[in-house]
This record gives structure tokens, sequence and C-alpha cells, in this order.
């Protein structure tokens, strides 16, 4: 099987090579995928990639925190189940696939974006490369299992807007400024709460089922009906995501 795989990859190096030299950023890429194809061969799940830190996991999600420095490259790794990811700092990032070329860099992902691979085939394999100056940060939700649990959306309120409906979730966007307080609401569903941004917020519906971090990256996960308000207490606007599990 590796010596196969060995082939697919060197096969996609070369490819990359002929038709990328003098190509600016693409043949960039393509140079990079043949100077460390040795070390990037074997593909291993995604929360056992070492840039995608497993925070936290129940029946439902398994909670990464994704952090890729200036210049790095993950390794390859497979995506086996359908994601949330929440962009906590945003870079300019290049994708290849295993066995195919690498992409050229693309725009940065604009903090507070949401992004998701609900309707691509999997298991997908490939790995990520930062080409900017500053390094990315993800908090990825992996849903594990449904919640079979699909109440009426929240109403939307001036603090509150629903971003993404699909069939595996929904997410909320939750923007406070200073002193301001989000609607006391109840999520019929368990589901991740994200911080987006830098500063304080305070959650009044008691202990979470889990929570970790801080300021930009802190996480919480509720069970299904979780009755809470939220708080900014801090002197800077903050931005919330809230990911429920359908």
């Amino acid at each position: 099987m590796y010596r196969h795989l060995v082939l697919a990859v060197l096969a996609g190096v070369l490819a990359a090579c002929r038709s990328h030299t003098g190509a600016g950023a693409a043949g960039d890429a393509a140079r990079r995928a043949a100077g460390d194809v040795a070390t990037s061969i074997v593909a291993v799940p995604v929360y056992r990639e070492p840039r995608h830190r497993p925070l936290y996991q129940n029946r439902y999600v398994r909670v990464l925190d994704v952090r890729v420095p200036v210049g790095d490259t993950t390794g390859y790794h497979v995506h086996a189940d359908r994601n949330v990811g929440v962009v906590i700092a945003g870079a300019r990032t290049w994708s290849q696939a295993l066995g195919d070329t690498a992409s050229p860099p693309g725009p940065a992902d604009s903090v507070g974006a949401v992004f998701e691979n609900w309707k691509r085939p999997l298991p997908y394999t490939h790995r990520v490369g930062n080409a900017d100056t500053v390094a990315f940060h993800y908090v990825v939700g992996e849903l594990l299992a449904p919640s079979a649990i699909d109440g009426a959306p929240l109403p939307e309120t001036p603090a509150t807007r629903l971003i993404t409906e699909g069939p595996l979730a929904r997410v909320y966007r939750v923007v406070l400024a200073p002193g301001a307080s989000a609607e006391v609401h109840t999520h019929a569903a368990p589901g991740l709460m994200v911080q987006v941004t830098a500063g304080a917020s305070e959650d009044d519906g008691g202990a979470p089922a889990a929570q970790g971090g801080s300021g930009a990256g802190a996480w919480r996960w509720r069970d299904a009906g979780y009755r809470h308000g939220l708080r900014n207490t801090g002197a800077a606007p903050v931005t919330l995501v809230e990911i429920d599990w359908r």
C-alpha cells in the first residue's frame, strides 16, 4: 500500500514541477511539494495531525484547535467526518490533495468566517500550508453523530443572527458591544459556542458540559435544552459563534 502511495505522490510532484516551473506562487507550491514529499507520505486521521490539537470529545463532537505558524505546513491528514470551523485568525494558505499538485495560495479568511465540508465526498486527504506572514488559527467541531433534535431556529435579534442553515447544523453569530447582552434563549439541540475575538464574555446559563480557553478561541460545549444569556463584560466589542447540532 505504501509503495502505491509513494508513487501517487511522486507522480503529482513531478507533474507539478513540469507544469509550474517559473509560474510564480503555483510553481513555488510545486517545488515545496517536491522538497518535503518524503516526510509527508503517511496520512493520519486529522485529530492525530500535530497542528490539529484535540480539545474535547463526546458522542456528538470532537473539538479541534488548529494552529499553523508562518511558513509551516501540516502533514497529510484524513477528514472522515463532517465539520464546522470558525476562523479565529486568518492567513493566506495553499492546499494539496494527496497525489495532486498544490493549489496557489488563496486570500486570507476573514476573522469570524465559518466554513464547513458538508457537501464534499468523504473521506478526503490533504495537507495545508501557511503562505502568509501571520499564523492562522481555527476552532473546528467535527460532527461525529447527529443529535436528532431539530427545534425551531432561534429568533433573530439585534445581537444574534442566523448565518448558516444546513441539514447538519445551524450556525449563529452573536455580536455584543461593550456592556451589551444577548437576549436569554434556549438551545433545543446540543452545540458548540466559540468566542471569535479577544475580550471578556459571560454566560449566565450555569456550567456548560465542557469549556476551555479564554478570549479569542475560547469554546464551550452545551447539552440539549441549555438556556442562557450572553453578556460582554469588557471594554471592546465581542463576537461569538453558536453552532447547534441537528
